[in-house]
């Protein structure tokens, strides 16, 4: 009995196969009566089955268009569903990399799977790799976004990194590969790291002569504001090298520069991202003598610029202090309180501007009248050998010469602010 069936289902399936042979070369023997060219009309079904094998072959080797989107901080990420059956083994995977969680905290924050995934992406930004790579821990959508960002923020010395990049995703929404953007053309990256390493190198060596950590970080934080001026229109403005090779930047670079300097002095400091009067902002988290401060460059060079002096306002600020016009991020959040006094500007210097003086909305500074001291005499000029201060007198002649005729006026006015940190 099965075997006529079989039989009997063998024969239908050739009639079939006949009928539909017969009815599609009675169309094609009709196609000239109708004014339909044959040639033309087999060569655009050709082509059209090329395009849609290129378009399936695609999907596994191109993360142009994207179809998710990440925003949880400096970078954003774009994301399409691929075909993960058969994808290319992971390179770069960094294992060879060890991180000190003192001075990258925020890859210590993360979970096992995302930092052997924090070492792959970091190792395929050294290595400037502009290709897709398969990462070796799947990971959800919102776990890239966090190691990522992670990634960002522990390394400013990757000034080449841009802050967009492409993700692949498999059916189960989980992250499978990774592409990479960089702001800097490769031909170009080593002149540019050169003189990008020669201000660093320079800062870092002159804050270095100092004994203290609270004057070298005065140091460093007054060259760079000598260096830079805030600008939404920088090139590469989510990097330290636009602060110090530019010299034209946003909070992001201010930061970054701050961040990566005193880490080559010998200071432990964080970038942390956050909003800043109602806009996305960065600033930084400095560690003096054991204890934790809030420190935000761009705030205290835009006041310093538009007043005509070096103003201090938001030098060494508790977490209280600074919390009427700065919220931290989620994941800044994460990173020590900031509780102690001890170090604060005025506590060690003097006074400066005071908060209640200036308007913080956007950072502008009042019609109305106010008192600072008169700025000491400087140092000398970063770019030369230091002449260190008595340790007997850490408020003698901390300040580069900034006088009225250096500085520009800046506009510190709430922008248009996307997934990149624009400032306040």
């Amino acid at each position: 009995m099965k075997k006529r069936k079989k039989l009997s289902s063998f024969i239908k399936g050739i009639i079939i196969t006949f009928t539909i042979a017969i009815l599609v070369e009675g169309f094609v023997l009709c196609m000239p009566l109708l004014g339909i060219d044959v040639d033309d009309t087999i060569s655009y079904v050709t082509e059209t089955i090329a395009a849609a094998r290129g378009f399936f072959a695609q999907s596994t080797s191109d993360l142009s268009s994207g179809e998710h989107t990440l925003e949880n901080g400096p970078m954003e990420g774009t994301g399409t569903e691929q075909d993960s059956s058969s994808l290319d083994s992971p390179v770069n995977t960094g294992e060879e990399y060890t991180f000190d969680s003192t001075v990258y905290p925020y890859r210590a924050l993360l979970s096992s799977e995302e930092q052997a995934v924090y070492n792959q992406i970091y190792a395929n930004a050294v290595a400037y790799n502009t290709e897709i790579f398969t990462l070796v821990n799947e990971l959800s959508e919102s776990e890239l976004s966090e190691t990522i960002n992670s990634v960002f923020n522990d390394h400013p010395e990757l000034f080449w990194l841009n802050t967009s990049y492409k993700y692949g995703y498999n059916k189960s929404n989980e992250v499978v590969q990774v592409q990479l953007s960089f702001g800097i053309s490769s031909d170009q990256l080593d002149s540019a790291k050169t003189q990008f390493d020669s201000v660093v190198d320079s800062i870092s060596t002159a804050a270095s002569e100092y004994s203290s950590d609270i004057e070298k970080e005065l140091y460093i934080h007054d060259a760079i504001c000598e260096l830079a001026t805030y600008d939404t229109n920088a090139d590469l403005n989510q990097s330290a090298y636009s602060a110090l090779v530019n010299g034209s930047t946003v909070c992001a670079g201010y930061a970054r520069a701050f961040q990566l300097i005193c880490q080559e002095a010998g200071l432990t400091c964080y970038y942390l991202t956050g909003t800043a009067s109602g806009g996305d902002h960065a600033w930084n988290i400095i560690s003096v003598d054991g204890d934790f401060y809030n420190v935000d460059l761009t705030w205290d060079d835009s006041i310093s610029e538009s007043y005509g002096s070096s103003v201090y306002t938001y030098f060494n600020l508790t977490d209280d202090d600074i919390s009427d016009d700065h919220t931290r991020s989620e994941l800044g959040s994460k990173l020590p309180a900031c509780t102690a006094t001890a170090m604060s500007y005025t506590n060690v210097y003097g006074s400066t501007v005071e908060k209640s003086d200036i308007d913080n909305n956007g950072g502008q500074i009042t019609e109305g009248n106010f008192t600072i001291n008169e700025p000491q005499e400087p140092i000398t000029d970063w770019r030369n050998e230091p002449a260190p201060m008595s340790t007997n007198d850490p408020g003698a002649g901390h300040t580069p010469d900034m006088g009225p005729d250096d500085m520009a006026p800046n506009d510190m006015g709430p922008g248009n602010m996307g997934p990149d940190f624009e400032g306040n």
